[in-house]
């Protein structure tokens, strides 16, 4: 028996009052990742800290020797006769040192044709973000230019860290993006090694649903250490569920070939035993009633006993019909499933003529066998009695038919066998959420599953109930059509 369960995305829902699951593969993936991130920003955090403290030593030391070269080159021209001399003399012994510019600025606009001349790298107009970040406070240093004791200008000298920046930063650029490249690649290792690792876990899961659903196949061997005990106690557990409903199911065979039996021997006796004997009570009573004479009060009294006989023989009678009915129907051994389907939906309708009836058979129907017929028959009387006492329909369908076991059912004949399909429909309030179901219906499942069929009770697209059988038959296929005959 298959029912309906309300899933989401393939995944069971979580209860009311229940957190969701969480996956463990995602927490396996998301912590590595996580420390991983944290490890790669503290490494370039802790190099550019440590960048900072490295570029502002340079300066310093740059701007140290710089004020060093430039008092050695003043006090080298103090004696020179000629500014302009020794503006070029300066000019030339101030060498290109690393992280300093110089600037020599006359006092004469007229030297150095009215420009002012510049030595070392020009400071750059606009840096990225990193190197602002970098970059150490401006440093300057003014130097008057005395030439026989004149003031004739000045040495302005100014540090210049972006040839020390633009080091710093492409060596991070390189560190980060190598470090960032590396843990990409551990990240990646790190979900095929997660998904290796979790794929037994996924073939138990795999597992216990096939056992939920009555598939009691063994998982291949986990090659995991850790789970491999725990995949061979499940093939075990699968094994011995497997034997012990194997063996429930030869024992539920029995016990219905038994009860099939003696419902037989019982409707025999009803039908060849209790059903003469009835009529030989109304006969015996007819008779009476006939060889009647003599006093007309007596007579009156007698005809009052006779006629109390008879509409009790009447009653046991018709009880006696129902009881055949339920035992073993006569009208499905005499005529067939199809007219016996025909007579069970007349009888609903004269009980229940506010509901609507609908009975579909395909027209030449070819009989099944007794076995099948009995089975279908009896599912049709258990869903319709269900129907109406328990789901406040207001109508029911029924459908019989021949199907082939493959797709296709346009086909007039087919290699595989025949199937025939039994669908019984109402439209009642459904089944609920926690169904559980009785014997009848739980009988009709093992007598389904002793025929090789299927049955199926599901809820319906819009409202009611829908119950499904098939069963393989052994007749060849009719041509399918749709007709429906309401009563």
């Amino acid at each position: 028996m298959e029912s309906s369960q309300r899933r989401e995305g393939g995944k069971e829902s979580a209860a009311p009052g229940q957190s969701r699951p969480r996956s463990l593969r995602r927490q396996l993936m998301l912590i590595p990742t996580f420390i991983l991130l944290a490890g790669l920003i503290a490494v370039v955090g802790t190099v550019l800290l440590d960048a900072q403290a490295r570029i502002a030593a340079e300066v310093t030391s740059a701007m140290q020797l710089g004020h060093e070269l430039v008092l050695t080159s003043l006090r080298n021209i103090a004696d020179t006769g000629n500014p302009p001399l020794a503006f070029e003399q300066l000019a030339h012994d101030l060498p290109q040192v690393r992280h300093v510019q110089f600037e020599l600025v006359p006092s004469d606009g007229t030297l150095f044709h009215g420009s002012h001349l510049r030595i070392g790298g020009d400071l750059p107009r606009s840096r990225p973000w990193l190197a602002r970040l970098l970059a150490p406070p401006s440093q300057q240093q003014v130097f008057p230019v005395i030439v026989k004791g004149n003031d004739v200008g000045e040495i302005q000298m100014r540090s210049n860290s972006a040839d020390e920046i633009a080091e710093i930063v492409g060596e991070v650029e390189l560190f980060s993006g190598t470090l960032f490249m590396l843990c990409l690649l551990i990240v990646v290792s790190l979900l095929l090694i997660v998904r290796y690792s979790l794929r037994p876990v996924q073939l138990l899961a795999d597992g216990f649903d096939r056992l939920e659903q009555g598939d009691y196949r063994p998982i291949e061997p986990i090659p995991v250490v850790e789970l491999h005990r725990i995949g061979q106690q499940f093939n075990r557990l699968a094994e011995s569920l497997g034997r012990v409903t194997a063996d429930n199911h030869r024992l539920i065979d029995r016990l219905l070939s038994v009860q099939e039996q003696e419902r037989k021997q019982l409707a025999a006796e009803l039908h060849d035993e209790f059903g003469p004997a009835l009529f030989g009570i109304r006969a015996e009573a007819a008779c009476i009633l006939r060889d009647l004479s003599g006093d007309k009060h007596q007579n009156a009294q007698i005809r009052m006993h006779v006629r109390t006989i008879t509409d009790l023989t009447d009653g046991i009678q018709k009880l006696n019909s129902r009881m055949l009915d339920r035992l073993r129907p006569l009208v499905l051994e005499q005529m067939g499933l199809g007219e016996a389907l025909r007579q069970l939906v007349a009888l609903w309708q004269t009980r229940y003529p506010h509901m609507t009836w609908s009975l579909a058979l395909s027209p030449g129907f070819d009989e099944p066998a007794e076995a099948v017929g009995l089975t279908l028959y009896r599912i049709v009387q258990e869903a319709v009695t269900n129907a109406v006492r328990h789901a406040q329909a207001s109508a029911v369908e029924i459908r019989l038919e021949w199907r082939a076991r493959e797709a296709s059912t346009h086909l007039r004949s087919t290699t595989e066998a025949p199937s025939i399909f039994l669908s019984v429909a109402d439209n009642g309030k459904g089944l609920p959420d926690s169904v559980r179901y009785g014997f009848g219906l739980l009988g009709m499942t093992e007598r389904v599953r002793q025929l090789g069929g299927t049955l199926k009770i599901m809820n319906a697209a819009l409202s009611g109930v829908v119950v499904q059988a098939q069963i393989p038959g052994l007749v060849t296929i009719a041509e399918p059509v749709h007709a429906d005959s309401s009563h």
